[in-house]
C-alpha cells in the first residue's frame, strides 16, 4: 500500500497571521499539523518547533520496529515540548506560547498517531465519517467527568486546552494505532475547518472529491473560508491505496 496525500493552509479572513503549520510527505508516510494557541504570544513559533522538531527526529532515524513506533512518538512530544519551552526560557515575552499537534506515520499496513490539544484527526471509509482524536478541551474533559466544574470556575471556556506543547512537567500525549485499508482517507486538521464547517457537509465534501486528493484539502480550506474564515485552517489529507 501507499500513501497519496495533499495539504492546504490559509490565514483565513479574519487573523492577521498564520499560526497553523504543517508538514507532510508522501513517500516517508509522515504527516504533522500543529495549531498555535490563540491569543499566546508566538503561537507560530510554537507550532513551527513542534512540525520541525518533529520532522527532524523522523527523518534522522534509519530505522524504527513496529513496536518501538509508540515510545518514538512519546519520546519525540516530550523533546519538541522541552524545546517549545526552552524558547520561553530564552524569549521571557513569549512565555505562555504553545501549540496542539497531531503526527500521523505511515508504516505498511498501520498508522500511529500522536494527538495533544484539539486539532483533529477524521477518517472516511465508504461514505461514513468518524472523528478518531479526541478533543483536549475543557467542555470535553467536563462531560467525561475527567475535570471537575469546581476546578475551572463558574464560567470557563469551553474551548480552552487541557493539554498541550508548551506546558511546564512534561505532556501525555493519546498514541493511536490501527490498521489501514485501502480507499481510507484521513482528514487531519486544525479547529479553523470544523470550526466552520460542520461535520455533516465535511462528509459530503470529501465523499464527492473522495477521487481528487491532490484537490481536496484546498476545496475543504475554501469551504471553511466561504463559511467566513474565523481561524487559520490547515488541512492535511491521506489516502490509502492498493
Amino acid at each position: 500500500m501507499h500513501i497519496d496525500m495533499s495539504g492546504c493552509s490559509d490565514v483565513g479572513r479574519k487573523r492577521k497571521n498564520n499560526q497553523d503549520s504543517m508538514y507532510f510527505d508522501s513517500v516517508q508516510g509522515l504527516v504533522v499539523v500543529a495549531d498555535g494557541i490563540g491569543g499566546k504570544k508566538g503561537g507560530e513559533i510554537a507550532s513551527r518547533i513542534a512540525v520541525e522538531g518533529i520532522r527532524s527526529d523522523f527523518l534522522k532515524t534509519d530505522y524504527i520496529r513496529h513496536e518501538e513506533i509508540p515510545v518514538f512518538l512519546t519520546n519525540a512530544v516530550d523533546r519538541v515540548n522541552k524545546d517549545i519551552l526552552h524558547y520561553t526560557d530564552q524569549h521571557p515575552d513569549k512565555k505562555g506560547m504553545g501549540t496542539t499537534l497531531n503526527c500521523l506515520m505511515f508504516v505498511s499496513d498501520t498508522l500511529y498517531l500522536a494527538h495533544l490539544g484539539d486539532s483533529r484527526t477524521y477518517l472516511f471509509y465508504k461514505d461514513n465519517l468518524w472523528q478518531l482524536t479526541l478533543d483536549h478541551n475543557v467542555q470535553t474533559f467536563l462531560k467525561r467527568g475527567w475535570l471537575n466544574k469546581d476546578s475551572v470556575g463558574n464560567n470557563p471556556k469551553e474551548s480552552a486546552l487541557v493539554r498541550s506543547l508548551g506546558i511546564p512537567g512534561g505532556v501525555e500525549p493519546d498514541i493511536y494505532q490501527l490498521k489501514i485499508r485501502p480507499d481510507e482517507i484521513f482528514i487531519t486538521c486544525s479547529d479553523g475547518l470544523y470550526g466552520m464547517v460542520p461535520d455533516e457537509a465535511i462528509l459530503s465534501i470529501v465523499s464527492k472529491y473522495s477521487t481528487n486528493i491532490s484537490g481536496l484539502a484546498k476545496i475543504l480550506v475554501a469551504e471553511a473560508n466561504k463559511n467566513g474564515g474565523q481561524d487559520n485552517v490547515t488541512v492535511v489529507v491521506s489516502k490509502v491505496c492498493a
